[in-house]
Formats: C-alpha cells, structure tokens, sequence
C-alpha cells in the first residue's frame, strides 16, 4: 500500500530557504561589521601613529630651530671676536711703524718748519703747520718724499700771511719791545705711509749697539 505525505511539504521547504537566508545575511552583515569595524581601528591607529610622528617632527623642528638660532649668535660673537683680534693684531704691528714714523719726521722736517697739527686715518697723514718761506716747504716736501716710509706728498695749500714780531732788547739797532712784521707761509700737506719692502737692519733693532768694522 502505497504512503501519501498529507504535510505542507511547500510550505515547508519555503520556511526552510527563508531561514538559511536570514542565517547568511546575519552573517554576512556581522562580518561586513567586523571588517569595517577593523578597518575603522586600524585607521584610528594610523591617524594616532600619524599625529605622534608629526609632533614629534614638530619638536625636533624646534629644537633645530633654536640650535641654528644659538649657532648664529656664536658666529655673530666670533666674527666681532676675530674682528678685535684683527684690530689689536693691526695695532701691534703698527706700533714700530707709528715710532719710526715720528723718528722720520723729527729727522725731515727741515729748519724753519713747525706742525701745528698732524692727523691719521689708517695709511693716510695730514700735517698743517707753518714755515719761514715758500722754499722751507718745498724743502720739507722732497725730504719727506725722500722717506721709505712715506710717500706721495701733496700739498693742499701754502698761504703766506704776515706775523708780527716783538723785537728783543738783544737785537742790535732794534729798540727794546718794538714790533715787526715778517712774512710766514701756512701749509697744510697730505700724503700716505707705507712699509719698506727691505728695512735697514739698525731700524729693526735701535736698541743694539753698532759693531765697528774692522
């Protein structure tokens, strides 16, 4: 004898598939959850890695920031240092020069010449003083140009004026306190100073006495 399934077979089979289907996609839906869930920590952890680095990039900036800012500083202080040092290393080795200087002009200047002044700027001189004459400048010029530490003497103007002079009683022929006039030339010259190529030896050591030739 035959069996007949009396039971809503389709009605079954429909339930069945709508299980399975709810059962994937709730599945489906907590995995898609969970990957984008991973995704979103990961990225966290990437912006948070990201803004660590870029702090501690900022802060070694600054800190670089501030040594190159002390390193300026040191070389603006050793440049004014090495400054100085050039300064008094110029003056120590100009010391000699400035004393044969004065002994050149103490042994130049002819009879008959005065300086009422006399100014340096670096290698350059100015005199201003005064003479008897005319000829006692032109005398003094060719003395000085004759100096190996001097050159290019100029002069910058001769005026001749007249002084007037109060007669000792010693003077013949000249009452006593009686004035006179004389005629005085003003002068004022410029030229430079410069260092011999090939010094003479007495003038590099003054203070060592002068053997005798036998």
């Amino acid at each position: 004898m035959a069996n007949i399934n009396l039971l809503p077979w389709r009605e079954t089979l429909k339930h069945e598939r709508e299980t399975r289907f709810f059962i994937i996609l709730g599945i489906s839906l907590a995995i898609a959850g969970l990957v984008v869930l991973g995704v979103h920590l990961y990225m966290e952890g990437e912006i948070d890695y990201q803004n660590s680095r870029n702090s501690y990039i900022t802060s070694e900036i600054d800190i670089v920031k501030k040594q190159i800012e002390e390193i300026k500083e040191l070389e603006a202080k050793k440049a004014v240092l090495i400054e100085r040092m050039n300064v008094i290393q110029q003056l120590e080795a100009s010391r000699p020069l400035s004393v044969r200087l004065m002994d050149e002009m103490v042994l130049r200047v002819p009879e008959g010449v005065y300086f009422t002044n006399m100014t340096q700027k670096q290698d350059n001189l100015t005199i201003e003083g005064v003479a008897q004459s005319d000829a006692r400048v032109s005398s003094l010029m060719r003395q000085l140009d004759s100096s190996p530490y001097l050159a290019s003497p100029m002069v910058e103007f001769i005026e001749n004026k007249d002084e007037k002079v109060v007669a000792g009683a010693q003077q013949a022929r000249t009452p006593a306190n009686a004035t006179t006039k004389r005629t005085i030339s003003s002068f004022k010259l410029t030229l430079k100073q410069e260092t011999p190529k090939e010094e003479d030896p007495l003038m590099n050591s003054p203070d060592k006495p002068a053997q005798s030739s036998k």
